[in-house]
């Protein structure tokens, strides 16, 4: 099948849907298929599929992060011809303004993913209407129970949740059992936060664990002040940021809200570390297993900074993070996406 990938946010900047389309893309073309992404974006992608970019977007502030979006027509219309020569549209985050939105309203066969999770509230009647304007016959889904509750929400219908995924890292990347992290530095083990830099990311929390005395080096991706008692990277590149993930001992994800899904947590099981997570529970429905996770309540240091001094009295074994992770392998939620490829032609 061709199938065209269509995402409404920059791959200027990372983020979470976009690591999701270029993963299911590649993971599409080792299966065979003709899997090519339409996204906003000025920077060349070297993720290894074909790409392409709509130009700059235009940042809009919405769920206390920024939406990057391409909303000129000219990008529609561009968007939209993409798509018309799939014998698949794709789209994720479908409602969003701009190209999205035009590439869903004349994708046919067209499959949509829903990412988000918030209280639909007063903008109910706004999406319902958008929704209203989307082809009848699409299949729905949506990655985690919160987005499936908020899509219910704004267009009536039930999806099917469908979790994110990620690429497994091959097993000569992983720590041994019997071995410890490689450290980042000075030989303590490495404590990671991987984020951009929005209040609701909660790097503050972050930041007052690193100046609690605890015996580790705190390393930040994502953001760019300086900040006591942390390395901050800020953006870094994607072989970078694999490889403090493989050195990671600790991921911390002290996210504040409006979190759909927990596709960081995944990410750093896969390699081999420990979790700390806010106690969210799009990052429950991930892993909940006290193995290998230990969550806080959100903004509170003290709580997290206890559970950090846990995981690193005792880190868990490699082997029981990779299997928490394999899950979301490709290989396992691939073949559901392709389901509903089928589902969408037969319609």
């Amino acid at each position: 099948m061709r199938i065209a990938l269509v995402t409404p946010y920059s791959l200027d900047v990372p983020g979470g849907v976009g690591t999701h389309v270029l993963g299911l893309a590649r993971w599409l073309r080792e299966e065979g298929h003709d899997a090519f992404v339409v996204a906003p974006g000025k920077r060349v992608v070297d993720a290894g599929v074909p790409v392409r970019l709509l130009g700059r977007a235009t940042p809009l502030p919405f769920n206390g992060s920024t939406a990057r979006l391409a909303l000129a027509p000219a990008q529609a219309r561009a968007a939209r011809a993409a798509a018309a020569t799939a014998d698949v549209v794709h789209v994720h985050e479908p409602l969003t303004p701009g190209a999205a939105f035009a590439a869903a309203r004349g994708g046919r066969p067209l499959v949509v993913t829903h990412h988000a999770a918030f209280g639909v509230g007063a903008l109910r009647p706004v999406l319902r209407a958008r929704a209203a304007l989307l082809p009848r016959d699409r299949v729905s889904l949506a990655v985690s129970e919160a987005a499936a509750a908020t899509a219910r929400a704004a267009t009536g219908v039930t999806p099917e949740v469908v979790p994110n995924a990620i690429e497994l890292p091959a097993l000569s990347t992983q720590r041994s059992a019997s071995a410890s992290r490689p450290a980042h530095g000075a030989g303590r083990p490495m404590v990671l936060f991987l984020g951009r830099d929005e209040p609701r990311k909660g790097f503050p929390v972050f930041a007052e664990v690193a100046r609690s005395g605890v015996d580790a080096e705190f390393v930040a991706v994502g953001p760019t002040t300086p900040t006591e008692g942390v390395t901050v990277l800020g953006a870094v590149s994607d072989a970078e940021r694999e490889r403090l993930l493989a050195e990671a001992t600790v991921l911390v994800a002290p996210n504040l809200a409006g979190e759909s899904f927990g596709l960081v947590l995944v990410e750093a099981l896969a390699h081999g570390a420990a979790v700390l997570a806010s106690d969210l529970p799009a990052f429950r429905a991930v892993v909940d297993d006290p193995a290998v996770a230990r969550f806080f309540p959100p903004g509170a240091a003290t709580a997290a900074t206890a559970g950090l001094r846990e995981l690193l009295a005792t880190p868990p074994d490699p082997a029981l993070t990779r299997a928490a992770a394999a899950p979301y392998a490709w290989d396992s939620v691939g073949p559901r996406v392709l389901r509903a490829y089928e589902l969408s032609r037969s319609r």
